[in-house]
């Protein structure tokens, strides 16, 4: 009885520290990103949808984060496998996911992005989910104006 006790213990910290080491990763992405003036002016051009007048700069800025985004998504992946992340958060991962890739830029950018085969079936399913109804996501719901 008490070895069953201590590997559900060990079995809870590692979920624990799985659930935090994905939170500080998520963290230090969007800090990273937010020191950039080109990553905060593309994507206030993402969210006017105004992509068109993207600069180059704001391009790449968009590309590395919406890269690192995924593979964070990936990585979710490997641990929703695995059994560390539920069905809950996975559920949030592809809601996020298919938010993100109704960008149409997002979506170039992931299509062309290396990942593993079993998660490029998951982006592959997710485009194919993604229709013209994005009224739950956060692309274009901003109505003040970004100077």
């Amino acid at each position: 009885m008490f070895v069953g006790l201590q590997m559900q213990q060990t079995h809870e910290i590692a979920l624990s520290t799985t659930y935090q080491n994905r939170t500080a990763t998520a963290i230090d992405t969007n800090i990273g990103s937010i020191g950039s003036s080109d990553f905060l002016l593309g994507v206030s051009k993402i969210y006017l949808n105004r992509a068109s007048e993207l600069t180059m700069p704001e391009a790449v800025a968009l590309e590395w984060h919406i890269g690192s985004v995924l593979m964070m998504m990936e990585n979710n992946h490997v641990q929703f496998q695995a059994g560390y992340l539920s069905e809950e958060h996975w559920q949030r991962n592809l809601n996020e996911m298919r938010c993100t890739l109704s960008v149409p830029l997002f979506r170039e950018i992931a299509i062309n992005w290396p990942f593993r085969e079993s998660f490029a079936v998951v982006i592959e399913g997710v485009l194919q989910e993604i229709s013209a109804d994005t009224e739950n996501c956060w692309v274009g719901s901003f109505s003040y104006p970004l100077n």
